[in-house]
């Protein structure tokens, strides 16, 4: 590549869509001799930083990805082949000292992970990298995209954040204005509630006559148990009910190898207790009697918290516009009836890199052949597995926990279903009940290295402050103290303070704030949380 602003194709987001999606590109071009240029730029300030997933991952797609992968045997390979799923749980937690084993032999098809491979995502988005670096790829961490290039119906590239300014966004000595990168296709897999995806889904009214898109936060903890402990290795267990919240979701304890085990709640967005603090009750799954054995003499070493997009078949929006694609989480591509994203991700990532190939050799990546995409999805399993699973999280959604679990044992035989935004859920009701105990939330994010530099503009902000005194008049406490996995919410006399040092970047508050009113954007490169485990 000449130079640096000009590209043919780039990336935003070094997920394992994009990298995905730029391997494939590369084998593509390589295998014709041809030589355009094919960029990832990420904001995390190394690659990983910003990766965080459950992830019981089906490895299929990286055999048709990386033919020779399992031969490798380099660090990451090693790991995840070792860590195949050989036993498998589901329970039910009754209350806080009951559990019932579900029986195999009933569990759904969907929710069995048997021979699956448990990976941190961190260290796949690492090796993918170090992958792509081999096919002649660029990546670039630390480099923020603040928004669209746009001429006319034509995305041209993004720009970046600038860099330098104090936290009035006053230009400093070292002050460097946000680059334009220009690319002949723009590829946006910046993972879930994208920015960029954001405003090109507004911007062409991509999502008209679709559902509104229904959201989990998922909050995790790495924990590093002594040696001959209860768990064991191999081991995935997904457990419902307690703590019994009135929504969607569940908890999940995954071994990670070297007496590591991964402990997550994932939670729908859609709860109505104004004071549902995600982190809290992630404390509370991990006083389960049973989750306490498994995790006694524990130590948490790593802390995170992501959103997923679980709104299913009818909400994934049209993905192509006039020089430009969405992949992976920005397309919504999240099958909630098995608990999965990572394999339709990487998928998702080949199959735009094939359109792309196509639309490069004709020489013209206008929508109509750039469309090849969306066609080639359709057709693949990623969508025939989401339209299987349709209406799955809907009917949580519309008849709560305990009649939506028989339901979606029938949901792709019924009619399609609508859905509310997350955010209209929130009422005035409280949580109650003791909820002391486990790892502080300050304590926890220490533990995620999230680091912000000091003196830059702070990048959450309150749009309107009249509207968190109507919320706070409204619930009687500012809901976003409880939701946010960060503890960036904080209330100081008769205001809110913010904390955007503590961001861990999952944008829960764009979503769950009951009146919209929080304004997010990108920081500038490498700032964030930095996961090396997650």
């Amino acid at each position: 590549m000449n130079r640096f602003d000009q590209m043919d194709v780039l990336f935003v987001g070094a997920g394992p869509a994009s990298l995905a999606g730029a391997i494939r590109l590369k084998q593509l071009l390589r295998e014709k001799g041809r030589p355009e240029s094919v960029v990832v730029i990420e904001k995390g300030g190394r690659t990983g930083h910003h990766n965080l997933s459950g992830a019981v991952f089906e490895a299929a797609v990286l055999d048709e990805l990386v033919p020779d992968w399992r031969e490798r045997r380099d660090r990451f390979v090693v790991r995840a082949l070792a860590n195949r799923v050989e036993r498998d749980e589901l329970y039910y937690f009754p209350g806080k000292r009951s559990s019932i084993r579900i029986p195999d032999a009933i569990v759904p098809a969907a929710m069995r992970h048997r021979g699956d491979l448990i990976v941190s995502v961190s260290e796949l988005v690492r090796w993918l990298a170090g992958v792509a670096g081999e096919f002649g790829v660029e990546v670039y961490p630390g480099f923020a995209a603040r928004e669209l290039l746009v001429e006319g119906d034509w995305v041209r590239g993004v720009r970046l954040v600038d860099r330098g300014l104090d936290r009035n966004g006053r230009p400093q000595s070292n002050y460097l204005p946000g680059e334009s990168l220009t690319a002949g296709v723009t590829v946006l897999g910046e993972g879930s509630l994208g920015p960029l995806a954001d405003q090109v889904i507004r911007r062409f009214d991509l999502d008209r006559g679709r559902n509104a898109r229904l959201v989990s936060v998922g909050v995790k903890e790495m924990i590093r148990l002594p040696a001959g402990n209860a768990f064991g290795a191999n081991r995935a267990v997904h457990a419902a009910g307690y703590p019994n919240l009135g929504t969607f979701g569940g908890g999940t304890v995954y071994s990670m190898g070297e007496n590591l085990v991964a402990v997550a709640l994932v939670l729908g967005l859609d709860w109505k207790y104004a004071d549902l603090n995600p982190h809290r009750e992630l404390q509370v799954f991990k006083s389960h009697k049973l989750v306490q054995e498994w995790l006694e003499g524990g130590k948490v070493v790593e802390y995170g918290a992501k959103t997923l997009p679980e709104g299913g078949y009818f909400a994934v929006p049209q993905l192509v516009v006039n020089g430009a694609v969405m992949i992976g989480d920005d397309a919504g591509l999240t099958n909630v009836s098995k608990l999965k994203g990572l394999h339709y991700a990487i998928k998702s990532g080949m199959l735009a890199a094939e359109a792309i190939f196509e639309a490069l050799v004709a020489g013209s990546c206008a929508r109509e052949e750039l469309q090849r995409y969306e066609a080639r999805l359709e057709e693949s399993f990623v969508m025939k597995d989401l339209a299987a699973a349709r209406n799955y999280r809907q009917v949580f959604a519309r008849a709560g926990p305990l009649m939506g679990m028989p339901l979606s044992l029938v949901q792709r035989w019924l009619p399609p279903l609508g859905n509310r935004p997350d955010h209209v859920s929130l009422t005035p009701r409280r949580l109650g009940g003791n909820r002391a105990g486990g790892v502080d939330r300050l304590t926890d994010v220490s533990f995620s290295g999230t680091h912000h530099r000091e003196g830059a503009p702070a990048h959450i902000a309150v749009i309107d402050p009249a509207l968190c005194a109507k919320c706070r008049e409204r619930f009687g406490l500012y809901p976003c103290e409880s939701f946010c996995p960060g503890e960036v919410y904080k209330a100081s006399g008769d205001g809110l303070a913010l904390s955007p040092s503590n961001c861990l970047h999952c944008q829960t508050c764009r979503e769950k704030c009951p009146y919209r009113n929080v304004s997010w954007q990108v920081p500038e490169g490498g700032d964030g949380p930095m996961y090396r485990m997650m």
